[in-house]
């Protein structure tokens, strides 16, 4: 999509393959392959789920490796280090950077220890569990004891996560922060998902609308704002339902989590960011020796200039900080390889954005397993020309592609050929000029031996192409047709789905609340134990023992 907020890095379409968490990878694979360096892709990981590149990019002199954002010049003691929230925050309080006040409860402490700590410390809280990511099991603004058995019953028994920290609520705006080399390089507030009424629109259109819009972001592709029972029930408690029409300039929040991947808000704030909370972000980072780029979530009280790091992820994700919702994209890749390449920083920048690798081709090939590694082709040397071939009078057949994406090939030129509505060929290539015209000789060459009447005419062109050479058709075309002719029949069968799916997931809370309350009893019951054998073997109980039996006697 083209928007002057973008990155003109990115203003290609981008692979689908590399939407939402893959477009990290991706952004700093583009990055250095546009300058030159030589990238191989080692292996594909599977990782709770996700599938996680890992790979390397070398000059020819020195090769780094990489994990996502994460190159090999975070220390492994310093990616251990943040990994625990635990000891992250000990590090914090050992160098004076500010973090809420907190500490960290391991499976065998009871909820009558969490509380009396609770106590201590005073209202509002926070539960988040030791290990985990994307702000998942974290329950914040927690204001009574009520609400707090609540919270770690949610987190210990239904999330299994027994190890929870419990530290102090700090009241400000979400924050996510991105350091390289002790400079602040981007910076993003997180907000709850929301719409913002017109006077016009129905609350479900406001969300239809906003769902539109952020599916086209590929940072937000397939990650839309979802009504559930919570989105329902905070309509229902603003006194609206979803068929009404949310007054002009009326911001009403749909979500309670500033969690961006579930419908939250993303605004780039760099340019507005103190010179105090840059500080702040770049002072944490120090704390962990070679730890030179990393993002850093806070929370910040605006009006007091104060904040608190609250989690660091030597690995974050950078998409947000690409292509937010609001405000101007940072260009995390380019700072990136400046950092692990200096040398790279001033190559021709215009040029090399006139393609993009095929990363369509590389995903594939990993998760098929084709190779243990995938070595990506250099980018051509420039100065790179775009053309297109406009040709009348030859019928597209799939022989006649497949020799000219043999000829392509022979001759080095990058593009692809597909046909037109009106039953013209439309062939675009990219090269150096060289490469071009002996494309275009060859080309001239070979287009008798299919017509003796044909027209061929060249066009410049701007926009950006993939790397290799591919062949378009109209089948998913053909595809979309078949599936729109049959969208009633496939209707019809997915409500009756959705109705016998439904009398399943009745069935299903019910046992999973015969089961959470076994569950429970078993743990008390665990714990019971453990107490009167601490009791059994404590130094009192041996002492008073000659009473015992004194008081049995009688």
């Amino acid at each position: 999509m083209v928007d002057n907020r973008f990155l003109e890095s990115l203003t290609h379409d981008i692979p689908e393959k590399a939407n939402n968490y893959m477009l990290s990878t991706y952004s700093i694979i583009l990055e250095a392959w546009r300058r030159g360096l030589d990238i191989n892709i080692r292996i594909l990981k599977e990782k709770s789920g996700s599938i996680e590149p890992y790979y390397s990019i070398s000059n020819g002199d020195k090769v780094h490796h990489f994990s996502a954002t994460r190159g090999d010049l975070v220390s492994k003691e310093a990616k251990e280090l943040t990994k625990n929230k635990v000891t992250t925050k000990q590090i914090l309080n050992k160098y004076k950077v500010p973090t809420p006040e907190g500490k960290e409860f391991e499976e065998e402490a009871t909820t009558e220890e969490i509380i009396s700590y609770a106590t201590a410390i005073d209202y509002p809280l926070v539960v988040k569990p030791v290990s985990g990511t994307g702000g998942k099991g974290v329950i914040a603004g927690i204001q009574n004891e009520e609400e707090l058995v609540e919270a770690l019953e949610y987190v210990r028994e239904k999330l299994n996560s027994p190890r929870i920290i419990l530290e102090k609520y700090f009241e400000g705006e979400d924050y996510r922060i991105y350091v390289i080399d002790g400079q602040v390089i981007a910076a993003l507030k997180r907000i709850k998902a929301n719409i913002i009424g017109n006077g016009n629109d129905t609350i479900k259109n406001l969300i239809d609308k906003k769902n539109k819009y952020r599916s086209q972001l590929p940072s937000l592709t397939n990650r839309p704002i979802k009504v559930d029972d919570e989105t329902k029930t905070l309509i229902r408690r603003a006194g609206y339902t979803m068929d009404s029409v949310l007054p002009d300039g009326e911001l009403l929040y749909i979500k309670t989590k500033n969690n961006v991947s579930a419908g939250g808000d993303s605004i780039d704030i760099t340019e507005q960011l103190s010179e105090s909370i840059k500080q702040i972000a770049i002072d944490a980072t120090n704390c962990f020796g070679s730890l030179p780029h990393c993002g850093l979530d806070l929370m910040v009280d605006e009006a007091n200039d104060k904040a608190v790091i609250i989690e660091i992820n030597s690995r974050a994700h950078i998409t947000q900080h690409l292509f937010p919702m609001e405000g101007q994209a940072r260009d995390i890749p380019g700072s990136l390889i400046d950092f692990y390449f200096p040398e790279t920083k001033n190559y021709n920048r215009l040029d090399s954005f006139k393609m993009f690798i095929d990363f369509e081709y590389i995903y594939d090939s990993c998760i098929s397993r084709e190779a243990a590694e995938i070595r990506i082709p250099k980018k051509p040397e420039g100065p790179i020309l775009l053309t297109r071939y406009l040709i009348n009078g030859v019928k597209l057949t799939d022989k006649f592609a497949a020799r000219v994406k043999r000829l392509a090939y022979n001759t080095q030129v990058s593009g692809y050929i597909k046909p037109l509505n009106n039953g013209d060929i439309s062939i675009i290539v990219g090269g150096n000029e060289n490469k071009i015209e002996q494309f275009k000789k060859s080309l001239n060459k070979y287009l008798p031996k299919f017509s003796k009447k044909y027209e061929i005419t060249a066009k410049k062109r701007t926009t950006p192409i993939p790397h290799g050479f591919h062949i378009h058709d109209n089948k998913a075309q053909d595809s979309n047709n078949a599936v729109s002719a049959s969208t009633n029949e496939y209707m019809k069968k997915y409500s009756n789905l959705q109705s016998d799916y439904q009398q399943l997931i009745r069935k299903v809370a019910e046992y999973e609340k015969r089961e959470r309350l076994l569950e429970i009893t078993q743990k008390q019951n665990k714990q019971l134990k453990k107490r009167l054998k601490l009791m059994e073997n404590s130094t009192s109980w041996k002492i008073t023992k000659p009473i015992r039996k004194l008081t049995r006697k009688k």
